[in-house]
Protein backbone atom coordinates (compact mmCIF):
# COMPACT_ATOMS: atom_id res chain seq x y z
CA UNK A 1 0.00 0.00 0.00
CA UNK A 2 0.73 4.12 -0.79
CA UNK A 3 2.98 5.34 2.37
CA UNK A 4 1.13 8.36 1.49
CA UNK A 5 -2.26 6.95 1.51
CA UNK A 6 -1.56 5.20 4.65
CA UNK A 7 -0.69 8.43 6.30
CA UNK A 8 -3.82 10.18 4.75
CA UNK A 9 -6.01 7.61 6.22
CA UNK A 10 -4.78 7.61 9.89
CA UNK A 11 -4.99 10.99 11.83
CA UNK A 12 -7.48 13.07 13.35
CA UNK A 13 -11.50 13.07 12.64
CA UNK A 14 -11.69 17.03 13.32
CA UNK A 15 -9.34 19.70 13.44
CA UNK A 16 -10.00 23.13 15.51
CA UNK A 17 -8.09 25.79 14.38
CA UNK A 18 -7.83 29.19 16.38
CA UNK A 19 -6.48 32.82 16.76
CA UNK A 20 -4.83 33.32 19.95
CA UNK A 21 -7.01 35.87 22.58
CA UNK A 22 -6.74 39.71 22.30
CA UNK A 23 -2.92 41.12 22.91
CA UNK A 24 -2.32 44.55 23.48
CA UNK A 25 -3.65 47.19 21.79
CA UNK A 26 -7.12 49.67 21.64
CA UNK A 27 -10.57 47.72 22.44
CA UNK A 28 -13.80 50.08 22.61
CA UNK A 29 -11.74 53.17 22.58
CA UNK A 30 -9.67 51.86 25.62
CA UNK A 31 -5.93 50.97 25.94
CA UNK A 32 -5.12 47.56 26.88
CA UNK A 33 -1.88 46.50 27.70
CA UNK A 34 -0.18 42.86 28.23
CA UNK A 35 -0.15 41.05 31.67
CA UNK A 36 1.92 37.30 32.04
CA UNK A 37 0.57 34.16 33.69
CA UNK A 38 1.75 35.23 36.77
CA UNK A 39 1.18 38.58 36.73
CA UNK A 40 4.91 39.42 37.36
CA UNK A 41 5.31 41.69 34.19
CA UNK A 42 2.47 43.91 32.20
CA UNK A 43 2.70 47.26 30.11
CA UNK A 44 5.75 47.62 28.12
CA UNK A 45 7.47 43.98 29.93
CA UNK A 46 4.42 42.28 28.76
CA UNK A 47 4.22 43.30 25.00
CA UNK A 48 4.08 39.79 23.67
CA UNK A 49 1.50 38.07 26.26
CA UNK A 50 -2.53 38.50 26.41
CA UNK A 51 -4.20 41.87 27.42
CA UNK A 52 -7.14 40.99 30.37
CA UNK A 53 -9.30 40.86 27.60
CA UNK A 54 -7.62 37.90 26.14
CA UNK A 55 -7.18 36.09 29.52
CA UNK A 56 -11.09 36.06 29.92
CA UNK A 57 -11.37 34.79 26.20
CA UNK A 58 -8.95 32.08 26.84
CA UNK A 59 -10.74 31.13 30.35
CA UNK A 60 -14.18 31.16 28.20
CA UNK A 61 -12.65 28.71 25.90
CA UNK A 62 -13.35 25.80 28.46
CA UNK A 63 -17.26 26.10 28.07
CA UNK A 64 -16.63 25.85 24.87
CA UNK A 65 -14.23 22.44 24.62
CA UNK A 66 -13.91 21.80 27.97
CA UNK A 67 -15.18 18.05 29.45
CA UNK A 68 -18.14 18.01 31.21
CA UNK A 69 -19.70 19.66 33.43
CA UNK A 70 -17.78 22.75 31.39
CA UNK A 71 -18.27 21.94 28.07
CA UNK A 72 -18.24 21.14 25.42
CA UNK A 73 -20.70 23.12 23.29
CA UNK A 74 -22.86 21.06 21.61
CA UNK A 75 -21.19 22.09 17.99
CA UNK A 76 -17.82 21.16 19.63
CA UNK A 77 -15.86 18.52 21.23
CA UNK A 78 -13.21 18.59 23.71
CA UNK A 79 -9.44 18.04 22.07
CA UNK A 80 -7.58 15.19 22.58
CA UNK A 81 -4.56 17.31 21.19
CA UNK A 82 -3.15 20.78 21.65
CA UNK A 83 -1.02 22.96 19.59
CA UNK A 84 0.73 26.05 20.08
CA UNK A 85 3.37 28.05 18.21
CA UNK A 86 6.34 28.01 20.29
CA UNK A 87 6.65 30.32 22.74
CA UNK A 88 10.18 30.06 23.53
CA UNK A 89 13.18 32.31 23.30
CA UNK A 90 14.63 32.11 19.99
CA UNK A 91 18.25 32.11 18.88
CA UNK A 92 18.51 35.73 18.03
CA UNK A 93 17.28 36.68 21.37
CA UNK A 94 13.67 38.13 20.64
CA UNK A 95 11.22 36.70 22.71
CA UNK A 96 8.26 35.52 20.72
CA UNK A 97 4.74 35.70 21.18
CA UNK A 98 3.23 34.18 24.46
CA UNK A 99 -0.14 34.65 23.54
CA UNK A 100 -1.23 31.27 21.76
CA UNK A 101 0.28 29.55 24.56
CA UNK A 102 -1.25 31.55 26.96
CA UNK A 103 -4.41 31.10 25.28
CA UNK A 104 -4.93 27.50 25.83
CA UNK A 105 -3.25 27.36 29.84
CA UNK A 106 -6.88 27.57 31.11
CA UNK A 107 -8.07 24.63 28.76
CA UNK A 108 -5.74 22.60 29.18
CA UNK A 109 -6.13 22.56 33.01
CA UNK A 110 -9.39 21.37 32.83
CA UNK A 111 -8.68 18.90 29.89
CA UNK A 112 -5.54 17.35 31.91
CA UNK A 113 -5.79 14.48 34.71
CA UNK A 114 -4.06 13.67 37.96
CA UNK A 115 -4.18 17.20 38.48
CA UNK A 116 -1.85 17.80 36.32
CA UNK A 117 -2.65 19.95 33.00
CA UNK A 118 -3.05 18.66 29.54
CA UNK A 119 0.26 18.89 27.37
CA UNK A 120 0.10 21.51 24.82
CA UNK A 121 2.59 20.49 22.04
CA UNK A 122 4.88 23.78 21.35
CA UNK A 123 7.72 22.06 19.51
CA UNK A 124 6.99 24.33 16.51
CA UNK A 125 7.31 27.88 15.75
CA UNK A 126 5.33 30.55 14.58
CA UNK A 127 6.84 30.09 10.72
CA UNK A 128 6.82 25.87 11.09
CA UNK A 129 3.56 25.61 10.75
CA UNK A 130 3.74 23.38 7.42
CA UNK A 131 5.65 20.91 9.38
CA UNK A 132 2.94 21.47 12.72
CA UNK A 133 -0.08 20.59 10.46
CA UNK A 134 2.50 17.22 9.75
CA UNK A 135 2.44 16.08 12.50
CA UNK A 136 -0.78 16.94 14.28
CA UNK A 137 -2.27 14.79 10.76
CA UNK A 138 -0.11 11.69 12.86
CA UNK A 139 -2.83 12.37 15.97
CA UNK A 140 -5.86 10.58 16.46
CA UNK A 141 -9.27 11.89 17.86
CA UNK A 142 -9.69 15.64 17.86
CA UNK A 143 -6.94 18.47 17.53
CA UNK A 144 -7.16 22.07 18.67
CA UNK A 145 -4.30 24.77 17.58
CA UNK A 146 -3.51 28.05 18.15
CA UNK A 147 -1.91 30.30 16.22
CA UNK A 148 -1.26 33.55 15.21
CA UNK A 149 -3.77 34.71 13.05
CA UNK A 150 -2.43 36.02 9.55
CA UNK A 151 -1.45 31.76 9.22
CA UNK A 152 -4.80 30.07 9.40
CA UNK A 153 -6.26 31.00 6.71
CA UNK A 154 -5.61 29.49 2.97
CA UNK A 155 -3.14 32.68 2.08
CA UNK A 156 -0.47 33.28 4.75
CA UNK A 157 1.75 36.68 4.91
CA UNK A 158 4.10 37.11 1.78
CA UNK A 159 1.57 34.76 -0.55
CA UNK A 160 2.49 31.51 1.14
CA UNK A 161 0.03 28.43 2.14
CA UNK A 162 -1.27 29.02 5.26
CA UNK A 163 -2.44 26.52 8.04
CA UNK A 164 -5.55 25.74 6.45
CA UNK A 165 -4.36 25.38 2.82
CA UNK A 166 -1.16 23.07 4.34
CA UNK A 167 -4.19 21.20 6.14
CA UNK A 168 -6.22 20.55 2.68
CA UNK A 169 -3.22 19.81 0.52
CA UNK A 170 -1.10 17.35 3.07
CA UNK A 171 -4.51 15.46 3.11
CA UNK A 172 -4.63 15.37 -0.45
CA UNK A 173 -8.10 17.41 -0.75
CA UNK A 174 -9.01 18.41 -4.09
CA UNK A 175 -12.55 19.79 -3.13
CA UNK A 176 -13.10 23.26 -2.10
CA UNK A 177 -14.28 24.83 0.50
CA UNK A 178 -15.34 28.31 1.51
CA UNK A 179 -12.14 28.47 3.34
CA UNK A 180 -11.24 32.73 3.84
CA UNK A 181 -8.29 33.58 2.14
CA UNK A 182 -7.29 35.71 4.44
CA UNK A 183 -8.21 36.25 8.08
CA UNK A 184 -11.61 37.89 8.33
CA UNK A 185 -11.83 41.16 10.34
CA UNK A 186 -15.00 42.96 11.80
CA UNK A 187 -17.31 45.96 11.00
CA UNK A 188 -14.11 48.36 12.04
CA UNK A 189 -11.73 46.90 9.68
CA UNK A 190 -9.70 44.95 12.71
CA UNK A 191 -8.92 41.23 12.56
CA UNK A 192 -11.08 39.32 14.90
CA UNK A 193 -10.29 37.34 17.63
CA UNK A 194 -13.56 35.36 18.08
CA UNK A 195 -13.53 32.74 14.61
CA UNK A 196 -13.24 28.66 14.41
CA UNK A 197 -12.01 26.94 11.98
CA UNK A 198 -13.11 23.56 12.06
CA UNK A 199 -11.97 20.96 9.47
CA UNK A 200 -13.41 17.13 9.23
CA UNK A 201 -12.05 14.41 7.49
CA UNK A 202 -13.47 11.01 5.92
CA UNK A 203 -11.58 8.24 8.44
CA UNK A 204 -11.74 5.92 4.73
CA UNK A 205 -9.35 8.44 2.72
CA UNK A 206 -8.15 11.17 4.85
CA UNK A 207 -9.37 13.83 3.16
CA UNK A 208 -11.05 16.88 4.53
CA UNK A 209 -15.14 16.41 4.04
CA UNK A 210 -16.51 19.53 5.39
CA UNK A 211 -15.05 23.21 6.94
CA UNK A 212 -16.85 25.22 9.48
CA UNK A 213 -16.77 28.83 10.48
CA UNK A 214 -18.11 29.13 13.58
CA UNK A 215 -17.99 31.93 16.03
CA UNK A 216 -16.94 31.81 19.87
CA UNK A 217 -19.38 34.30 21.53
CA UNK A 218 -17.90 34.65 24.69
CA UNK A 219 -17.22 37.86 24.93
CA UNK A 220 -18.90 41.58 24.48
CA UNK A 221 -18.89 42.50 20.89
CA UNK A 222 -18.37 38.80 19.49
CA UNK A 223 -20.65 38.55 16.54
CA UNK A 224 -22.32 36.04 13.99
CA UNK A 225 -20.11 34.61 11.17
Amino acid sequence: MDQTNVTRNAGPTTIFVIRHAEKPGQYGAAEYKGVNPPATACGAAATEDLTTLGWQRAGGLVTLFGPPPFGPRKDLAAPDHLYAANPQEKKSGKTPSQRPYETLISLAAVLGKDRSPKKIDTEFSKNDYAQMVTDVLAKSGVVLVCWQHEDIPLEAEGGKAGISQEILTQTGTKRQFPIPKTWPTDSNGQARYDLIFVFTRNTTNGQITAFDLLPQYLAAGDGPV
